[in-house]
């Protein structure tokens, strides 16, 4: 039976590649697939009696296949940074299919292996601490240990036959072309095209996920495109004193965002640093101090209890990263600064993941790329990679503290679930190159099926370096403005720079939470429809070929 569960695993793993490939980078979110995985093992087990050791059978093929989703997600968020910073190079990349795929393989084993071994050395301080409490694992086990034949179940299916249906209905399907428009205009007479509503249930289903606390500040990221910036762009035509000449809103709005994206990473940076160099001497730093001592000397006892093996493969990986910079022109201090950051931030992300399931990316690997990119002046390729094998690294180390912990939940040994989660991370790496590949290949980075918000918001942050300072300085002023008013400015720049129908689709989404009573209950029907569109899309990708 342990093959059909590393089969089944590998396939689910492929699925969930192929799922969060598309949202991370369509999309500004990364759900977790974990939850999705199980209610559909469910129905394909549902002959099998409830018991231990279908719990047991749930559990671990998740292990196995979730893990390539948020790897996945990590990638998807970081690596379309390229295309906004250097055009030239990801098209040369692109046109070589065989060193993409190569590049993004090799990425996903160094880095996702270093994670995981990160992930062991922190399971005795993480997931043995009882005051973290693991949301998204007691979620997993919750579904796995009860009878999801019912309701959830038929919410999953539900989700996965209404979006296949709208799909077909929307763009066709063999000989029938389809009856429905991909795009409904408002008032074209009044708006234009401004106010555009697609059929894209990959956004009203995201949108009630995440709900108007998300969503409100997108639209008024939207709302700011035409009563902020473009006023702004066009100031001088109107104001007998000007900043700058008038310049297209479009250009304008890129050295703005830039702003707004700095104003962040400058409001966050200060408690940044004063977390990791806390001087005050304290009750509270007292203890933090004996916590990190203890936490020490768990690496040291774990370390010490490592085989041979355990030993050698870490001592590969190590070699075989330094390996991989140096054969991308990465400096000897820029690759071990590297590593120090990430195996830094990496406690910092898995700390946070534990106690409210959310895994930061974009946070941290700023933090780690905007230091090295101003020390080593690092060329928008290497940039690219710094941030994709952080954005791994933490993928995979959060992810293993996740399935270990729910592991002790329905009593699997930890060592089988390591175990799993290499199986994982293996299948990730082969199908990654090809699944991203195929995307990139038939639509457009940039354009509304694929914007990759999270990717060119880290792009403008390094390009507003060079960028018109007086225009940016505005944006950091419109980013202070927003924090004083505590407004998300991460999602209002998202609203200033996406497509108004992705904005106005996530809304939608969001103003279906007022009907309900209780959001949760419906999460079976988003993941359904998530995973229908998104496997839609890939279809539709490879049997137009």
């Amino acid at each position: 039976m342990e093959l059909f569960i590393i089969f089944a695993g590998l396939l689910f793993s492929v699925f969930a590649t192929l799922i969060l490939s598309y949202i991370s980078i369509a999309t500004m979110v990364g759900p977790w697939i974990a939850p999705t995985v199980v209610l559909i093992c469910h129905i394909l087990l549902a002959g099998m009696h409830n018991g231990k050791k279908k719990t047991s059978w749930l559990v671990s093929i998740q292990a196995i296949g979730a893990g390539g989703g948020i790897i996945a997600t990590g990638i998807g968020f970081a690596f379309p940074m390229l295309y906004f910073l250097d055009p030239a190079t990801f098209k040369t990349l692109m046109a070589n299919p065989w060193h993409f795929c190569l590049l993004l393989s090799l990425l996903c084993l160094i880095a996702g292996g270093l994670g995981l071994l990160l992930g062991n050395y922190l399971t005795p301080s993480l997931v043995d601490d009882q005051a973290l409490p693991f949301p998204v694992s007691n979620l997993t086990t919750q579904i796995a240990t009860t009878n999801s034949s019912g309701e959830q179940t038929a919410m999953l299916l539900g989700g996965i036959i209404g979006t296949g249906t709208l799909c077909a209905l929307r763009d066709g399907i063999w000989a029938f072309k389809g009856i429905l428009k991909k795009t409904y205009y408002l008032m074209p007479s009044f708006f234009g095209k401004e106010a555009a509503l697609s059929i894209w249930p990959i956004l009203w289903a995201i949108g009630f996920s995440v709900g108007l606390p998300i969503t409100i500040p997108l639209l008024i990221g939207m709302i700011a495109k035409y009563t902020v910036v473009l006023p702004l762009s066009q100031h001088a035509l109107y104001l007998p004193l000007s900043l700058f000449k008038p310049i297209e809103p479009e250009t304008f709005a890129i050295a703005f965002c830039s702003g707004l994206v700095a104003c962040e990473l400058i409001l966050q940076l200060p408690g940044f640093i004063k977390k990791l160099y806390r001087r005050k001497q304290s009750a509270d730093h007292v203890r933090t101090h004996a916590k990190l001592q203890a936490f020490y000397q768990q690496i040291t006892n774990a370390a010490r209890s490592w085989s041979p093996v355990m030993l050698g493969i870490t001592g590969v990986l190590l070699i075989s990263t330094l390996l991989f910079l140096h054969i991308y022109e990465f400096s000897i201090m820029a690759q071990l600064l590297l590593l120090i950051f990430s195996g830094i931030a990496v406690l910092s992300i898995c700390t946070i993941g534990g106690k409210i399931g959310m895994i930061p990316f974009g946070r941290y690997s700023t933090f780690i790329v905007v230091p090295l990119f101003l020390m080593f002046s690092l060329s928008p390729l290497q940039t690219t990679i710094v941030c994709v094998f952080f954005n791994i690294a933490a993928a995979a180390a959060s992810d293993l503290l996740f399935d270990i912990k729910s592991a002790d939940l329905v009593g699997i040994s930890r060592r089988k679930m390591y175990h799993y989660q290499w199986i994982g991370l293996i299948g990730s790496a082969l199908c990654i190159g090809m699944v991203l590949w195929l995307l990139f290949s038939n639509l457009e980075l940039g354009s509304e099926a694929l914007f990759a918000q999270r990717s060119k918001a880290k792009a403008l942050l390094l390009q507003s370096l060079n960028l018109d300072t007086t225009i940016v300085f505005l944006g950091i002023c419109f980013g202070w403005i927003l924090k004083r008013f505590k407004i998300n400015s991460t999602m209002v720049f998202g609203g200033l720079v996406m497509p108004n129908s992705v904005t106005l689709g996530l809304l939608i989404g969001s103003l279906g939470t007022l009907l309900v009573k209780k959001q949760e209950r419906w999460a079976p029907l988003c993941a359904g429809i998530l995973a229908a569109d998104s496997l839609w899309v890939m279809a539709s990708i490879l049997f137009s070929k």
